[in-house]
């Protein structure tokens, strides 16, 4: 026998302490670098890189314990040292080699989870095809113990040891591109020779197992290598080792080279927020200084716009407001002098100087030119505007920066900004510039856009306190009227009564009396004076019917609205001979008796005030029953009327039929719209609102569902 070949059998349990410790080295170190915080994928994958070498390691020192305590040397335990447990930490290191492997090559940043179940499935696969040939050989030669367990392990190197090398080795290979592309060189070198000696170590080193009864371990086997290269296979799988070991270990450096560069890295980062830090602080030195400046302007402005709103607030009387008002704002704005508030208090009136404190120009209410110009501008274009000499100049409204110079100024020069109400433009507030003002800028703009606003939100208030002044003014003459109506009905119902019904009532006493005294004396006289008696109670009644009925139609009590109406417009037509037609639109329905009374009384009072103004031929009278609304529309072709004259005039009132019609829309919620121009005709339009389809009634006073009329079209002729 050749005598290194002697020398390496009679010292085996040496081979085994340094191929176990090579192995055991590996998987510590290993799992002491894998701690570090790394971006490399390889740090991912280390901890069962590690837990293969140290559990390969302890599998070595297994069979190394082995053979001493078969020598005699130890007293370790047999349980201890059994071949099942040595078994256990062989293919259990295989598996961890496994999912090393695969968890490395399919290693991403993104889907940790997914790597991790590929590993887990690969390494399950191939555990399932480990156990299941264990199975088979068990079941086909059915073996005895120590042949099984050589056996399983002869399997276990087969199935799990040689893939297990192969894919660390090829997730090595890839890896090392990582390496490379990171300017680690010398670490790529390292992991490539790990590779090798990977490789070598599971196609060389597993697959001359230990002598078995099977293809191929019955004749490549340890024997055979030994044979053949004259050393035990351990002691090359122990020189694999080491060499895999050793350039892991040197490989592993790259985790120190990534935290020097990241330590530089993040020196270079700190300097650098260090520089932007200071920039940081001196833009906001001239930022707070910038921002001092503006607020410093802005308290004046807000001390302006206080002041102003408190005077604005102190009246609602509008000709004070607005003459404290445009002394607040030429008292309080340097830049500029002489301010004007120019209105136009109706469409169609002229132009008026509703403010103008000292100004010299602006006589008897007439605003002066340049503020006239301005203000017909304005009016025409809704924008601000600036009088430039002999330019108007439009400026803009939108947010703008407050020191940015929106507009150079040259010559006598005033600016002009709307005043609305109501989204309609009313007139403008005319301020002149100073002529030491070159410029105006976005604060100007900005200040004078909310002083408008304050401005046109105080006149919005003051016209709607004067409305409001003058609508009570007008009910309470609405009420007197209405007082004075309803005594002037009752005087000639009174008067009606006492001369028709009252007379003929004190008649039909003194014939019956008389009829009381003839009939036993002249029986004849008698019944003729009964039949004139008949006929005066039959006209008594007739008179007293016609009474009733120009009180309240008893049609609109018992048949609905649509009856009544068409009544109406029947009894108007043959009255005041004007060619009337009633139309019906929708599906005719009974409404609740108070909508239905309004509805009539609006459509009586609009005919009894064409009979007595409009002078008209035609008359068209509108039903219609939308699903939410009725609606009533009556147009007619007379002489028509200037509704704002007629409507603005106060003393004396002119329209109280019209008002009431407005007085009764209003009290049930609906919208009333009186159009008239002279040498036209007027239109009277109603819209109310119905309540909700569980409230309404039916054409029989039921609620239930609407009823459908055959009505669509009164013409009467």
């Amino acid at each position: 026998m050749h005598t290194i070949t002697s020398f390496f059998q009679h010292n085996i349990i040496v081979v085994y302490f340094f191929y176990g410790l090579a192995f055991f080295c590996l998987g510590l170190i290993v799992w002491l670098e894998s701690r570090r915080a790394s971006t490399l994928r390889l740090a991912r994958a280390l901890g069962f890189l590690a837990a293969f070498g140290i559990l390969h390691g302890l599998h070595e020192w297994f069979e190394m314990f082995q053979r001493l305590g078969a020598a005699g040397a130890t007293d370790i335990p047999a349980w201890l040292l059994s071949n099942e447990l040595r078994l256990g930490h062989l293919v259990i290191s295989f598996i961890c080699l496994v999912i090393f492997g695969v968890q490395l090559i399919f290693a991403t940043r993104e889907n940790y989870k997914r790597e991790r179940l590929l590993a887990y499935a690969a390494a399950g696969t191939l555990t399932a095809v480990w156990l299941v040939s264990v199975l088979i050989t068990q079941w086909l030669y059915q073996p005895a113990r120590e042949e099984l367990l050589t056996a399983v392990d002869v399997l276990s190197r087969y199935t799990l040891g040689i893939p297990g090398a192969v894919l660390a080795a090829w997730a090595i290979v890839l890896e090392q591109r990582t390496f490379r592309a990171n300017d680690l060189h010398e670490t790529s070198r390292d992991l490539l020779r790990a590779a090798l000696a990977l490789v070598l170590y599971g196609l060389v080193g597993q697959i001359f197992t230990a002598p078995s009864f099977f293809f191929p371990a019955n004749v490549i086997n340890s024997d055979l290598f030994l044979q053949w290269f004259g050393i035990p296979v351990q002691l090359f799988r122990a020189i694999m080792a080491t060499l895999v070991a050793i350039f892991i270990i040197r490989a592993l450096r790259a985790f120190e080279t990534e935290r020097q560069r990241n330590l530089v890295r993040a020196n270079e980062e700190r300097l650098a927020a260090q520089r932007q830090a200071l920039a940081v602080q001196e833009k906001s030195r001239q930022e707070m200084e910038l921002l001092n400046q503006e607020l410093q302007t802005a308290v004046q402005d807000l001390t302006l716009l206080f002041t102003l709103s408190r005077t604005l607030a102190a009246t609602l009387d509008k000709k004070s407001l607005l003459a404290q008002a445009i002394n607040q704002i030429s008292a309080s704005l340097p830049r500029f002098a002489r301010g004007i508030i120019v209105l136009r208090q109706n469409p169609g009136r002229p132009l008026e100087c509703a403010a103008c404190p000292g100004h010299l120009d602006c006589q008897a209410n007439q605003p002066c030119v340049q503020a006239r110009a301005i203000t017909r501008e304005i009016e025409a274009t809704a924008v601000p505007i600036c009088a430039n000499g002999d330019l108007l100049i439009p400026l803009p409204q939108n947010t703008l920066p407050q020191n940015d110079t929106i507009l150079a100024i040259n010559g006598e020069s005033a600016i002009g900004w709307p005043l609305s109400v109501q989204d309609r433009v009313i007139g403008s507030l005319v301020l002149h510039i100073q002529p030491e003002v070159t410029a105006l800028t976005g604060r100007d703009l900005s200040l004078l856009g909310t002083v408008a606003g304050l401005l046109s939100i105080a006149i919005e208030n003051a016209t709607r306190y004067e409305e409001s002044q003058a609508r009570e003014a007008l009910r309470g003459e609405l009420l007197h009227q209405v007082v004075s109506v309803q005594e002037r009905e009752r005087q000639r119902i009174a008067r009606d009564l006492h001369d028709g019904a009252g007379q003929a009532l004190t008649a039909l006493g003194l014939g019956f009396a008389a009829v009381s005294e003839t009939v036993k004396s002249n029986p004849t006289l008698a019944a003729q004076q009964l039949v004139e008696l008949k006929q005066m109670s039959t006209q008594a009644l007739i008179d007293l019917r016609d009474l009733i009925r120009d009180l309240r139609p008893s049609l609109l009590d018992d048949l609905g609205l649509v009856p009544a109406l068409q009544n109406q417009v029947q009894t108007f037509q043959t009255h005041s001979g004007v060619n009337a037609k009633l139309t019906v639109h929708g599906r005719a329905r009974r409404l609740p008796p108070d909508m239905e009374t309004i509805v009539f009384r609006i459509a009586q009072e609009a005919l009894t005030n064409i009979t007595k103004h409009a002078a008209a031929e035609n008359v068209a009278v509108t039903l219609t029953f939308a699903p939410e609304m009725v609606q009533l529309h009556i147009k007619d072709d007379g002489r028509g009327f200037p509704t704002d004259e007629v409507f603005a005039t106060i003393h004396p009132r002119r329209a109280w039929g019209l008002l009431g019609i407005q007085e009764r829309v209003a009290l049930v919620g609906g919208s009333c719209q009186i159009s008239s121009t002279p040498g036209q005709g007027t239109a009277v339009d109603v819209s109310i609102p119905l309540p909700e389809e569980g409230n309404r009634l039916s054409v029989n006073g039921d609620r239930s569902a609407d009823s459908r009329l055959p009505i669509t079209d009164y013409g009467l002729r």
